[in-house]
């Protein structure tokens, strides 16, 4: 091989190179961007600092950064899972309340119904999920961390959208039984104190989330 055919052959191997590290930049720039807007759109706040992307799986992100307000900063933070947002919070003040949320986006939100909760389960895969926790515990061909995951993204979905916007919820004592899994969760609403929960989220065969309830107490 002679050096014009060398130097083709490097022209052409460069950018196959290049391309996925352009491409996980641009997935970690999106996820930056669509959490801000969630945390905008939400809260009616617009001075970000600090933002940055921590990639927990295959097409998964976790967005952290701060809000100043009043000349104070306060954290916010999302998951991002292939360019969906699956759950957020901030823990500072802003512009929109719950009583005021009539006229908000907010409220129109809320309107959407449980039955969108279930169509948003059954379309979600955790089988790109970069995760090498155990799964001794779990019939399933995923670890139970991968369970846990997708099953609080979809309850806190599910109480955000039919009780309270502001709801942050966090799984307690999870297991696995069969193809459920169960346990007990904490609820926040904004800055009231926590309320108590017991949850299932049933899994199919190829550990898809297909089904979810829990009552709060």
């Amino acid at each position: 091989m002679n050096r014009y055919q060398t130097t083709i052959l490097a022209t052409m191997l460069i950018p196959a190179f290049l391309l996925p590290v352009h491409a996980k930049a641009s997935e970690e720039d999106k996820a930056r961007r669509l959490c801000k807007s969630k945390i905008e759109d939400v809260y009616g706040v617009d001075r970000f600092r600090n933002i940055w992307a921590e990639r927990i799986g295959n097409h998964k992100y976790k967005i952290h950064g701060k809000v100043k307000y009043n000349d104070h900063k306060y954290d916010f933070k999302c998951k991002v899972k292939k360019g969906n947002i699956k759950s957020y919070a901030y823990d500072g003040p802003h512009k929109r309340h719950k009583d005021g949320d009539d006229d908000s986006n907010i409220g129109a939100a809320v309107a959407v119904g449980a039955g969108l909760a279930i169509l948003a389960a059954a379309a979600m895969s955790q089988a790109d999920d970069d995760d090498n926790n155990d799964k001794s515990s779990s019939t399933l061909p995923v670890s139970k961390s991968v369970l846990e995951d997708d099953c609080h993204d979809m309850l806190q979905y599910r109480v955000r959208d039919e009780h309270d916007y502001t709801a942050r919820v966090d799984l307690k004592n999870a297991r696995v039984e069969g193809h459920d899994l169960v346990g007990d969760a904490k609820v926040w609403y904004d800055r009231q104190h926590p309320h108590h929960a017991s949850y299932t989220c049933h899994f199919d065969r190829q550990g898809r989330l297909i089904d979810s309830r829990y009552h709060l107490y």
